[in-house]
C-alpha cells in the first residue's frame, strides 16, 4: 500500500471515529438539540429490587418524606452535545397533602447509575418549579425555576424546594391539583425544550471547538514535518480521536463507580 492510499484509509477511519461525536456535536451546537419524554402510571414498578441500592437509597427518603409511588418513564434528549441520545430512566412519586412531585433519574451507561432526585410543582398557569439535589443553583425569575443544592439528604432539599414554593404561592401562584404523571411530563417538555436546546447550543459548540483546537494543535507537528498528505496526519487524528473517546468512556464509568459507592456507603 503506497502512502497515498494510506492516507485515504486512515483519513477514513478518522472520519468514523470522530463523526460519531462531531456530528451530533454540530447538530446540537447548530440548535438541533429535542427534548422529548413519555411514561406510565403504575406504581408497581417503583419497589426497589435487590439489585439496585443505588435506587433503594432514595426510594427510601422519597417515602419517608410521605410520598405515595405514580409512575415510570423516560426522558429524552437527541443530539445533546457529542451525543446521538441522552435518555434517562424516571420514576415518579406524587404527595397530594403536599401537591409536589419527586422523581429519580436513572442516569445512561456508562454513568449507569440512580442519581439525580427532583422535587417538581407544576403551577396552574402552566409554570414549573424543579428543585435537584445534584449541583448548587439559586433560582431565577421565570416561569420555568430550577434551582437546586447538591446534597444526599433529600429532606434537606426538599426543604429548599418549599421555600421557594411558598415564595412563589405569595405571589399568587397556585398548584396544579390533578397530581398525574402525565401532568409532569407535559409541565417538563414545555419547558425543559427550549431550555435542552439551549444547552445544547452550548455544549455542542464548546465540544467543537476545544476537541478541534486539540487536533489542529497535534496536527501541526507531523504536516510540518512530513506535509498535509502525509498519512501522519490522519494517523495522529484518528488515535488522538480513539485515546479521547476512551477516555471520556473510562472516566464516566469511573464517576458513576464512585456515586454508586458514595450511595451504599451513606446508606
Amino acid at each position: 500500500m503506497d502512502d497515498i492510499t494510506l492516507a485515504i484509509v486512515l483519513w477514513g477511519a478518522a472520519a468514523l471515529v470522530l463523526g460519531w461525536t462531531w456530528v451530533p456535536a454540530l447538530i446540537s451546537g447548530l440548535g438541533g438539540c429535542r427534548y422529548a419524554n413519555g411514561g406510565t402510571d403504575d406504581p408497581t414498578a417503583l419497589t426497589p429490587t435487590g439489585g439496585e441500592p443505588d435506587y433503594a437509597f432514595w426510594h427510601r427518603q422519597v417515602v419517608a418524606l410521605g410520598y405515595d409511588p405514580l409512575g415510570h418513564g423516560w426522558m429524552r434528549l437527541t443530539f445533546h452535545g457529542a451525543d446521538w441520545r441522552y435518555e434517562t430512566r424516571v420514576r415518579a412519586f406524587h404527595s397530594r397533602a403536599k401537591q409536589t412531585y419527586v422523581f429519580v433519574q436513572k442516569q445512561p451507561r456508562p454513568l449507569d447509575v440512580w442519581w439525580l432526585a427532583m422535587f417538581a410543582t407544576c403551577w396552574q398557569d402552566g409554570g414549573l418549579l424543579l428543585t435537584s439535589n445534584a449541583v448548587d443553583e439559586p433560582p431565577d425569575g421565570t416561569d420555568y425555576v430550577v434551582q437546586g443544592m447538591e446534597s444526599l439528604d433529600l429532606a434537606a432539599v426538599e426543604e429548599l424546594h418549599f421555600g421557594q414554593h411558598e415564595r412563589l404561592r405569595a405571589t399568587g401562584k397556585r398548584p396544579d391539583p390533578d397530581g398525574s404523571l402525565d401532568t409532569l411530563l407535559k409541565a417538563t417538555e414545555r419547558h425543559s425544550g427550549p431550555a435542552a436546546r439551549y444547552v445544547g447550543v452550548r455544549n455542542g459548540q464548546t465540544y467543537l471547538l476545544t476537541h478541534g483546537l486539540i487536533h489542529l494543535f497535534l496536527s501541526v507537528p507531523p504536516a510540518y514535518l512530513a506535509g498535509p498528505g502525509h498519512w501522519a496526519v490522519p494517523a495522529v487524528n484518528l488515535v488522538l480521536g480513539t485515546l479521547l473517546a476512551v477516555g471520556d468512556f473510562v472516566a464516566k464509568r469511573r464517576a458513576g463507580a464512585l456515586m454508586r459507592e458514595l450511595i451504599t456507603g451513606t446508606a
